[in-house]
């Protein structure tokens, strides 16, 4: 839709009229449609934007959760090679090979599991019980944190999905109303 002003044309009495550009919200040489279909498309590249950081922090979590649920695999493991009958709070585990693996893995994310034997493949009763515990903890704390990103993620598709759909709808009908002036112009 074009904005009109009146104009005097030189040597004829009456007025006619002329298209006037406007700057629409930093958007120079455009009209009001024209500038808010660019808008609305600008949006939707900034939500964009948003979207690929929230997907990756979404991945991140992802990885996160992943390596986290096989530290605890590992650690269940070990406390299950553990004796059963008359338990004590320093009993050891069996030599496992992933343990010290599974011990990096734990200390990226800030949990420490303290190794005992010779080549710090073995882990006491209450080491294991504390690590577990913390563990699990991590991962709960990850999976609240992941279901929010998956609601944020879900509003900005949402958001997004609505500004192409805002901008579509403006140039439908600008269109609509084009050919509807160069028809009853015509007829």
């Amino acid at each position: 839709m074009a904005l009109v002003e009146a104009k005097k044309i030189e040597g004829v009495s009456v007025y006619g009229v002329q298209m006037v550009s406007y700057t629409v919200a930093g958007i120079a040489g455009q009209d009001y449609t024209q500038a808010l279909t660019a808008a609305c498309f600008k949006e939707s590249l900034a939500v964009d934007a948003e979207l690929q950081l929230v997907a990756s922090m979404v991945r991140l979590r992802q990885t996160k959760l992943q390596e986290l649920g096989n530290v605890m695999s590992i650690l269940t493991y070990a406390k299950g090679t553990m004796p059963v009958k008359e338990p004590y709070q320093t009993d050891l585990s069996e030599p496992i090979d992933a343990l010290p693996d599974a011990s990096d893995v734990a200390l990226k994310y800030f949990i420490r599991i303290p190794l005992a034997g010779d080549g710090g493949n073995r882990i006491q009763r209450r080491n294991c019980d504390v690590a577990i515990s913390s563990v699990k903890h991590a991962i709960d704390m990850e999976s609240n944190s992941m279901q929010q990103d998956t609601v944020t993620l879900q509003n900005l598709i949402g958001k997004r999905d609505s500004t192409y759909q805002t901008a579509s709808s403006i140039t439908k009908k600008s269109l609509n109303a084009s050919a509807s002036s160069i028809k009853n112009m015509r007829g």
